[in-house]
This record gives C-alpha cells, structure tokens and sequence, in this order.
C-alpha cells in the first residue's frame, strides 16, 4: 500500500518527539519544554567537537590549540540562538524550526537584559555574602589562561566540578529516558508482522527499561550533587531577591569571563560546550526504527499544548545556499511503496559558561523602556505561546547518525531531486541533511550519502533538532516592591 512522504514524515517526527520529550509515568514531559527542528540537520565530525571533548587548553601545541577554539567558536555561533515560537513551520505539540540566521542572538539580549535591569537593593549580611560567594564557587571556576597571540594571561569562567559531574549524571539519565521512550513508543506504534519484536520486547523488558531511568535518576541525585545543585540555585535566588546589586554586578563579570577569541576571527565569543564532549564516542546512542506502519499511530501522537495552526511539511526540498530549488514532481504528496528508516538518536546537554537562567526566575529585577532597554517587547509575557526578546533558550541539542532508508521509491525520488542541486547545494527530507556540502567560517566540508537503489545510507552525525525551557513572565517582580526599590 503506498504511502504520502508526508505522512511518513509525521510517523518519523512523532518518533522523535515520543524518544526525546517521553510522556507517561516514568518519564514526564515538562510543562515548559519546547522542541526546535534544524531542516536540514548541522553534520558534525568527531574533529569538530575535539574541543569539547578534551579541552582547549589541554592541547599539546598552537596548531591544536588554534583548530579547537575554531571549533569552538563554530559550536558557540551555531549555539547562540533564541527559539522561535512563531516560525512558519509549527504544530500542534511545542514545536518550532531553528533559525541560524535570525537577528537576536541568546548571548547579546542577556547581556543587554543584565546591563540595563534595575534591581532590589537590601543590603546583605557579611555571612550571607560569604555563603553566596562559596556556592557560586562550588558551580563555576575561575581559570587564568595565556593568550597564545598576545602572551596576555586572562580569567576565564569554566563550569566547576560539581557542574560537571552534574551535567554528566544528568546527560546519562537522559540517555536512559530517550532509550525508555523510543521502546515505548516503538510499541505503541508496532503494527503487523514487524511490529511483533518491537511489542514483545516492551511487554517482557519494560520494567528493566524503567529500572534503567530510575537508576539514572539515583546517580544524578546520589552521585551527581543533583538535590545540592537545586539548593544552591534556590539559595541564590531567594537570597538576591532581597539584595540584587551585587549579584547582578558578578553576573556581568562572569558574562565577560566566559569571552574567549580565536586569532583566525578575531572577535570575542561565548564560549559553549557540550556533556558529553565526546558524544561521537559516547554509549548515550539509541537505535530508532520507522517503518510504513506507523503511519496511523502517528496520528493519535498531537500531546497539544497549544495550538499554532500550521503543519511541517516533509516532502523534498533542496538547498542551495538560501535559495530554494522548486522540485514539483516530488513533493510531500509524492506516494511510495514499502519504506523502513532506522537511525541512531543521542542528547547532549548544552553548557554556557557565561549564562545564568535562574536570573529569569528570580522577582527583585525591573527594565524600564528608554533607560537603556530599547526592545519593543520584555523578555517574557511568561504565555503559552509567550511573546518576547527572549522566551526561552536552547538546554539540549539532539544527534542522529548512520541514517539508512529502505525504499526504491524513496530513493529514485531522492535522486531525481538531488541531480537538480549544484555540488554546493544539499539535499534533505525532514531534520536528516541526506547530502551536501555545509561550510564552517572560512572552511568547506562534504555530507554525503550512497544509494544502491534501494537502500540510502548517510552515515555520520548531525543535530536534528533542541529542546528548549520556555522561561515564566521575566521580568516579573514581587508584588510588594517599590519603583524606589530598584536602583
């Protein structure tokens, strides 16, 4: 029976959402998550998070040192984004499309937002101050490193142990939660004769699958300072409520810190990693099926929280730069016959080391329009979906690798498109770059894929997609603050 690529679009979306954002007993969706589509997806090579993985620093010599912080400010530009709710491309679940070239960048509106804040102002204690200074020491640490141009030694901000270790036991846990879901979701969507692997294997292995999050979930809380780091924040941020001056100042220091450059560009930048570094390498990767058959289950997937009125198309399309190549004998309509896809799906939690959400949910801060805040609009409206300069911000960027399609249909159709694409150009379906070429400041890579026709392979990886937390009304102060409060 053939099949729209629309429709089994949908069924590989609904995948994808169902393994990354869960929803049922075990794993539960936050009210405030919101995922964002990358069409078509950002390849990354092992080299290119080489940085993330073993440091900048640690680097035996210059060359190495300069080809990591590039890689690093490669990582941190494509990073430096805030989620669009109200793209063309959105659904009925929380869902949007990333947008590199938009004109806010995350970095930029949050210095802004702290630069031109007004703050409570009760002086604190000396032990309170003491007591903030420690905790804010137990998170992030400050580092003197060389200059290699200039010979000049800075002081940079890097995430402390304890982040660390807590980032790591949090990226474990959700690995565990995607493998949770994607099992449960295969199942729910198991039809036919293949779907009988995928059903026996939920109904005889998902007390293990739970028992696997939940002891996940003890490491992040046992061993990974998960319940201190909570109490840290909620210290911080019920202590500055009443005192925010001095706070706010650090967070400006911080902000600057955490700027490293690199001699190639010759700008200042956020410097942003990913746990685990080493996720090429890493164990976090679950295997996701889809085939025909979950088209109707697919369906039923919506999880509405609220409702945008438009719908993501997964037809065909080229790229050519930023110049779309028409292709109207393929398109999301186009049927095909029998069509199975598997990939590879991992979580990398994002670190900033420069960038402190829990300011957002604190209540002792103001903007005034016309005392430096120049934006239409405040961050947040704190709405579903809230309008704003900065409703949210990226927490985890989502991988696929090793993508295979199975389907003559598909692939003749994938072939006629991609022969109407420059060699510069690419081709994909979906969040999934099929081919390509992709640039990285001053350099040029190849994303290509083989087909045999039957069978198209991708293999290496790529960011498909984020998952955002939406911040409430920011800013939002306490009810019983004074204008003259605020300084």
């Amino acid at each position: 029976m053939p099949f729209p690529l629309n429709d089994l679009g949908n069924a590989v979306r609904a995948q994808i959402y169902q393994t990354v954002v869960g929803g049922d007993a075990t794993v539960k969706p936050s009210p405030n998550t919101f995922f964002t589509w990358v069409t078509p997806g950002l390849p990354f090579t092992a080299n290119e998070l080489d940085f993330a993985a073993d440091g900048i620093f640690s680097a035996p010599d210059a060359e190495t040192q300069n080809k990591r912080v590039m890689h690093a400010y490669n990582l941190s530009t494509l990073l430096d984004f805030i989620p669009d709710v109200e793209g063309p491309y959105t659904l009925e679940r929380q869902e949007g499309m990333y947008k590199p070239d938009a004109e806010k960048r995350l970095s930029e509106i949050y210095r802004q937002i702290l630069r031109f804040s007004k703050v409570v102002n009760y002086e604190l204690t000396d032990a309170e101050k003491a007591k903030l200074e420690k905790f804010r020491n137990l998170l992030w640490e400050k580092k003197i490193v060389k200059d290699l141009i200039t010979d000049e030694e800075k002081e940079v901000v890097e995430p402390g142990k304890m982040m660390q270790v807590y980032s790591e036991k949090m990226a474990a846990y959700l690995d565990a939660a995607a493998e949770y879901n994607s099992k449960r979701a295969a199942a729910a969507g198991a039809t036919g004769p293949d779907g009988k692997v995928a059903s026996a294997d939920w109904i005889l292995n998902q007390k293990n699958y739970a028992l696997k999050v939940k002891a996940a979930m003890d490491a992040w809380t046992g061993g990974g300072y998960r319940n201190e780091v909570d109490q840290i924040n909620a210290y911080i941020n019920q202590t500055t409520q009443r005192s925010m001056v001095a706070w706010k100042q650090e967070l400006l220091e911080r902000y600057e810190q955490s700027l490293i450059a690199t001699p190639e560009v010759g700008v200042s930048f956020p410097y942003t990693t990913l746990v685990p570094g080493d996720i090429a390498n890493s164990d976090g990767w679950t295997e996701i099926g889809v085939t025909h058959n979950f088209t109707e289950w697919s369906k039923d997937q919506t999880n509405t929280s609220w409702n945008a009125g438009l719908g993501i198309s997964w037809g065909f399309f080229s790229m050519n730069g930023n110049v779309q190549v028409d292709n109207t004998e393929y398109t999301e309509n186009h049927q095909v016959n029998d069509f199975s896809l598997k990939f590879e799906l991992a979580q990398a939690v994002i670190v900033r080391a420069g960038f402190y959400p829990e300011f957002f949910a604190n209540r002792g801060w103001i903007l005034r329009k016309g005392e430096g805040w120049t934006f239409d609009q405040m961050p947040s409206d704190g709405a579903r979906p809230p309008q704003g300069e900065f409703i949210g911000y990226a927490t985890q960027a989502i991988f696929a690798r090793n993508l295979e399609v199975k389907s003559r249909d598909f692939v003749s159709a994938y072939k006629a498109t991609s022969s109407k694409v420059t060699t510069s150009g690419g081709v994909g379906w979906g969040p999934f770059r099929l081919s390509g070429g992709y640039s990285r400041s001053n350099s040029h890579e190849d994303f290509n894929s083989t087909e045999d026709g039957e069978t198209l392979r991708v293999p290496g990886m790529q960011i498909i997609g984020f998952v955002n937390h939406l911040i409430d009304k920011a800013p939002n102060p306490l009810e019983e603050l004074k204008d003259a409060d605020f300084v």
